[in-house]
Formats: C-alpha cells, sequence, structure tokens
C-alpha cells in the first residue's frame, strides 16, 4: 500500500485481542498469586498443627475429648441399659467407688494380675533365653509351645478349676497360662537374632557361655523382651477377669457379673474401664522402664509376637 514501510508489520484483525490478552496477562497472574495467599483461617490451622507436633500428649488428648464428646452426644439418644453416656459412668464410678464395693475388688484383682504376670515373666524369660540358645531345647520345647500359643485357652478354665479348685491358685493359673506364650516366642526370638559376629567374637575369645548370655545375647533380646511383656500384660489382664468371672465371681470380674446380671451398664463399664486403665498405666511403666534398662533399645527393631 502506498505511504507503508515494505518491512512494517500488517495489521490482522485479531490485533486487538492480542494487545487486549496481553494487557489483561499481568492481572490474571496477580490474581492467581493472590489466590494462594494465605487466608485468616490458615495461621491457626498451622499454630495448631506445630502444636500437636510439639507437644507428644496434645494429639492423644484431643482424640480422648473428640471421641468422649461424640461418646456423650450418641449415648444420649440411646437406652441408658444399651449403652451409657461418659456422665453416667462417671456417675457411677463415683457410687462404686463411695459405696466400697471397688476398692476391695480392685486390689484383689491386682493380686491376682501381679502373681500371674510375675511368675509369667520369670518363667518367659528363662525359657525363652534356653530355647534362643539352645538348638536342641528349642526343638523339644517349640512345639509345645506353638500348640499352646494356638490353643483356645479360655476353654481350659474348667480343667483348671478341676486341678487347683475355686480360689486364687486357679485365678493365677488361668493369668499365667494366657500370658506366659508371649513372653517365651518373643524372648527366644530376640536371642536368636543375636549378631553373628557378636558371637563369633566371644568364640574367639572363648568368652563363657553364662557371659554371652549376661553380656551379649540379653541385652540383645531387651526390645523383644519388652514387646513380649506388653502383649503379656494385656493377655494377663484378659485373664485375670476372665477367671473372676468364671471360676470365683470375686474381684472386677465379680463385679463386673454383678452388674451386669442385673443390667446396671453404667456401672458394668466403670468397672470395665478401671480395668483396661491398669493396662494402659502398666504399658506405660513398662515403657519407661524399658528407657532406663535400655535406652538404646528403641533404636532397635524388634519382631513383636502376639
Amino acid at each position: 500500500m502506498p505511504g507503508m514501510s515494505r518491512n512494517a508489520p500488517v495489521p490482522t484483525a485479531d490485533a486487538p485481542m492480542r494487545a487486549q490478552s496481553r494487557a489483561l496477562k499481568p492481572n490474571v497472574m496477580n490474581g492467581a498469586r493472590s489466590s494462594r495467599t494465605p487466608g485468616p483461617s490458615l495461621p491457626s490451622a498451622g499454630r495448631l498443627s506445630r502444636v500437636l507436633r510439639s507437644n507428644p500428649l496434645a494429639l492423644p488428648i484431643l482424640s480422648v475429648v473428640v471421641f468422649l464428646s461424640l461418646w456423650q452426644i450418641v449415648g444420649s439418644g440411646i437406652n441408658p441399659i444399651l449403652l451409657a453416656t461418659p456422665a453416667d459412668v462417671a456417675i457411677a464410678f463415683g457410687a462404686i467407688v463411695s459405696d466400697g464395693s471397688l476398692v476391695p475388688a480392685f486390689l484383689r484383682a491386682m493380686e491376682v494380675l501381679a502373681l500371674g504376670f510375675g511368675l509369667s515373666a520369670i518363667v518367659g524369660i528363662a525359657v525363652g533365653i534356653l530355647m534362643g540358645r539352645s538348638s536342641t531345647a528349642n526343638r523339644v520345647l517349640g512345639p509345645y509351645v506353638a500348640f499352646f500359643q494356638a490353643t483356645p485357652l479360655i476353654g481350659l478354665v474348667p480343667l483348671v478349676v478341676i486341678w487347683f479348685g475355686i480360689g486364687l491358685e486357679a485365678e493365677v493359673a488361668v493369668t499365667f497360662l494366657l500370658a506366659v506364650w508371649s513372653i517365651i516366642i518373643n524372648t527366644s526370638e530376640g536371642v536368636r537374632n543375636t549378631p553373628e559376629t557378636l558371637l563369633d567374637m566371644a568364640r574367639i575369645y572363648h568368652v563363657s557361655e553364662r557371659s554371652v548370655i549376661r553380656n551379649i545375647a540379653v541385652p540383645h533380646a531387651i526390645p523383644y523382651i519388652f514387646a513380649g511383656l506388653r502383649i503379656a500384660l494385656a493377655k494377663a489382664l484378659i485373664g485375670v477377669i476372665i477367671a473372676e468371672m468364671d471360676v470365683s465371681v470375686k474381684g472386677l470380674g465379680g463385679l463386673i457379673t454383678n452388674f451386669g446380671d442385673s443390667f446396671q451398664t453404667a456401672s458394668l463399664m466403670a468397672a470395665l474401664i478401671t480395668s483396661s486403665m491398669v493396662g494402659v498405666i502398666g504399658t506405660a511403666v513398662l515403657e519407661v522402664l524399658r528407657r532406663r534398662i535400655a535406652p538404646w533399645a528403641s533404636r532397635t527393631r524388634a519382631v513383636v509376637e502376639a
């Protein structure tokens, strides 16, 4: 065209649209960046997350509060015979403490637990070390341990009553039979997995078997032993309640039976929660004891056998 340079760009129909697009692009990008800016609610969520990560008790406490709140809401709309609310359970707990029925039952259950669990710990650790260090003992005793570990030991309660009668001995026997096998299996597994390099060095220096057990095998097996003790504690508590319900109708098991027969659901749940709290506290005590005895054991992976 006349008056135009040969090299000048020829205007096209979509040129105004491209110009408008270039003009709007910075605004769009600014809008995208502003949309990623945290809103007023995000800082508070971040602070809550930091608090939960920094305090190891914060998350468990929050979980318990949420669970109790949901339980209270749901339980308020259900027949109290079927499900008591946390408030009703708390009131029932205060009532059975004040009338003197809970404390004697609790002390008797703890007596059975201490005897049965203590005996299972002594026998279980000793037999586990023997099976872990002696292949002959492992071949001889291994089938019996596997058999009783797989046996529904609750079915042996009538046989225990025939052997020991109705009393403390039968309750301790039931508790022992439920708890000891987990300790044996975990202890023997820990001893058997002692690093071969340490054992070879002990053989080179002609270290006695007693020193190998005391200074090499048992320290290495501590994570396994405490894993077995934690499992055994839970099983021992189950054994205590079962024995008291089926053998003597005394202690916490007797309270649970009596409250169940009279449809006192809140009192029954209070007794159940009391026994469960013993397991929670006992597990925490075992963990503290493990950290004192072997603080390095937390870095060792233990095989847990239930």
